[in-house]
């Protein structure tokens, strides 16, 4: 049941990074330059007040160090986060692999 969940949720993600990029690729090609979503963007376009909220909350009580990391994930292309979580869903989907050399009596 888990297995099909997460085989559902990566192939999703992925077809959902591939329409992401493929509007980038259009967009870049109607400005004739390179356009990228960034999740940042993506996330403030989809729930503004989320957003804004949670960005407060995680200015005051996240440490300094982690600011720099939060801010390189919000500049990241859409389509790459979506790929990623696509590929770690399906890698978690995987069947174990059969012990070959192990008794089955």
């Amino acid at each position: 049941m888990i297995r099909s969940v997460l085989q559902f949720i990566g192939l999703f993600s992925l077809a959902s990074a591939f329409a992401a990029l493929m509007i980038d690729g259009w967009r870049s090609f109607a400005a004739g330059r390179v356009l990228l979503t960034e999740v940042g963007a993506a996330a403030a376009a989809l729930a503004p007040s989320k957003f804004d909220a949670f960005h407060q909350t995680v200015a005051r009580r996240a440490p300094s160090w982690l600011e720099p990391a939060l801010d390189a994930f919000g500049r990241l292309p859409s389509f790459v986060l979506l790929a990623l979580i696509g590929l770690i869903a399906l890698w978690l989907a995987q069947k174990p692999k059969p012990k070959i050399g192990y008794s089955s009596r």
